[in-house]
């Protein structure tokens, strides 16, 4: 059966993680950039800092020279390879053979029996995955379906993708990057594959056949600058000129030399299973073979020295139906006593009915975890004690019920925090240590925030404006008056300046002088002043926030 590739290349894939994030403003120019010998470099950008004329390995610095408003971050290619593998996983609806690229030479194995081939597979150009479909286009209604499905998925979550679709690995790796949207789908008729591979190619630039950009310079400079000026010449004079590594990339790229990627395969999760010689429908009964398959699966996973985020409890009946029960943690366990109190109750939501025959155990999302040392005399972390009240609470009340304050790195109050699932790995004495470099602590949030003037406990989501009256126009308020009601003022403290992020701030954004208010009641506010007096700025008066 002739081979069908598709590669699916993500662009922007960096950019749309942050913005999906909401750290980053959709009508903001975003860059990620990486340090080399003290000077900051484009890793990745987005679609509208190239549209602007930015381009990957530019300086930061003359990035900013054409886009002033542009906002920056440091590149995570742990994070972009996380999410390629998850993608890949992702695409395993459409074909069982997918792979994630991750731009690494010899990620792709060409088997032409020399060897020497094996390292220069595929070239230096991430964010994409590979899916061969050969046999399974029909499963979708046909090959153009299948795209149309799988790129109104990947749009419905906020990712834009391009595609390149061909009998060859290099030809769909250079469609989906150089081709135009007519040209991406293969022939049908497929006799004449090859010779339509190599008409599609014929106009492309000689970078999508992936060479490095020392050797396209160089064809440059002798007037060869698309696929078709080297598709008809002889290829030794081409090799001793240019290296062999441009007649092995065109061979892979026209199918004469078979190159293939590894397919990954989905973690199965582990499995602890009991089969019940006679119908189970005690209640009691129930209670002990959960406390069993608890103990199993936390012994399977202490021998694999594995932990998990996700337990599923099965059960079937004598009448064949299957009934499950799914239970997240917030951070990885394989503590048996913490599994059976998060499912002691789950046997009671189940209908036995006539009996049960069978009832499984399944462990899912597991990661490596070294064993836990504790003295006897030790009781729980901080951390541990956080993640099984959040473990509680989510199975009482439902997964994405229970959530939990999330920093961001930002100084302004309104732009510091938001709402994400209870993860709680970061949490003090986690597993992830932090490091000490980095902008968080341990617990997560900025190591500015440590030294910083104390936040109130309780932050109001817009500000509301207040009369004030001073002695001074630069002092703490001596009263002010918020809904209609006069707070009088004992003691202040401040004032904490907080100026815009410049690179983040919408135009307008003004400095903050922030004072920390007790009136007469012994009630405590979170004041600030709007403007700088010594610019001639217009002065207001908001209230941000109460202490406790």
């Amino acid at each position: 059966m002739e081979r069908l590739i598709i590669h699916v290349w993500f662009p922007w894939l960096a950019a749309d993680r942050l913005r999906q994030s909401g750290e980053i403003d959709s009508q903001q120019t975003l860059v990620l950039t990486s340090r080399y010998q003290g000077t900051d470099y484009i890793d990745a950008l987005c679609r509208r800092g190239q549209r602007r004329g930015l381009q990957i390995g530019m300086r930061l610095a003359d990035a900013r020279a054409l886009c002033p408003d542009l906002v920056s971050r440091m590149t995570a290619p742990a994070a972009d390879a996380r999410d390629l593998h998850h993608l890949a996983l992702w695409a395993r609806r459409y074909s069982p053979l997918t792979a994630p690229d991750h731009g690494v030479a010899g990620s792709a194995a060409i088997n032409s029996g020399a060897g020497a081939m094996m390292a220069s597979a595929i070239a230096r150009d991430g964010d994409g995955i590979w899916l061969d479909v050969a046999g399974a286009t029909h499963l979708h209604g046909g090959l153009r379906p299948l795209l149309a499905d799988m790129l109104w998925r990947l749009r419905r979550a906020g990712l834009r993708a391009r595609f390149g679709v061909a009998s060859s690995c290099g030809a769909a790796w250079g469609l989906a990057r150089y081709g135009r949207v007519q040209s991406r789908l293969p022939p049908s008729d497929r006799k004449t594959s090859t010779r339509a591979t190599a008409a599609l190619l014929a106009p492309l630039p000689l970078a999508a056949l992936r060479l490095d950009g020392r050797t396209v310079t160089a064809m440059a400079t002798a007037g060869l600058r698309h696929v078709g000026d080297v598709l008809g010449m002889p290829r030794a004079p081409l090799a001793n000129r240019f290296g062999s590594q441009l007649i092995e990339r065109l061979d892979a790229a026209l199918g004469h030399i078979n190159e293939s990627f590894s397919p990954i395969a989905p973690q199965r999760p582990l499995l602890a299973v009991l089969n019940f010689a006679e119908p189970v429908s005690a209640p009691d009964d129930i209670r002990a073979i959960i406390r069993r398959l608890t103990g199993d699966i936390a012994d399977i996973l202490q021998q694999n020295g594995l932990a998990t985020r996700r337990l599923r409890l099965g059960w079937q009946r004598v009448d064949s139906a299957v009934l499950v029960h799914d239970t997240h943690l917030s951070r990885p366990g394989r503590d048996a006593s913490a599994f059976h109190r998060l499912l002691a109750d789950a046997g009671e939501a189940i209908n036995p009915e006539f009996g049960l025959e069978s009832a499984w155990m399944e462990a899912h999302g597991c990661s490596p975890q070294s064993p836990i040392c504790r003295r006897f005399d030790e009781g729980l972390t901080t951390a541990e004690s956080y993640a099984s009240l959040v473990d509680r609470l989510v199975a009482r009340l439902g997964y994405g019920t229970v959530l939990r304050l999330r920093p961001r790195a930002s100084w302004q109050p309104e732009a510091a925090q938001y709402m994400a699932l209870p993860d709680m790995e970061d949490m003090p004495g986690g597993a992830t240590a932090a490091d000490p470099d980095d902008m968080f602590t341990a617990d997560g949030w900025p190591a500015q925030l440590a030294t910083a003037a104390p936040r109130p406990i309780r932050l109001l989501p817009h500000p509301q404006p207040v009369a004030v009256t001073a002695l001074l126009p630069d002092h703490p308020p001596a009263l002010f008056v918020w809904r209609k009601k006069t707070h009088r003022i004992s003691r202040a403290s401040g004032p904490e300046r907080i100026a815009p992020e410049w690179w983040t701030a919408p135009p307008g954004t003004r400095t903050r002088d922030y004072f920390r208010l007790q009136d007469e009641t012994g009630a405590r506010f979170w004041v600030y002043r709007e403007g700088l007096l010594e610019r001639g700025e217009d002065i207001n008066w908001f209230l941000h926030g109460f202490f406790a």
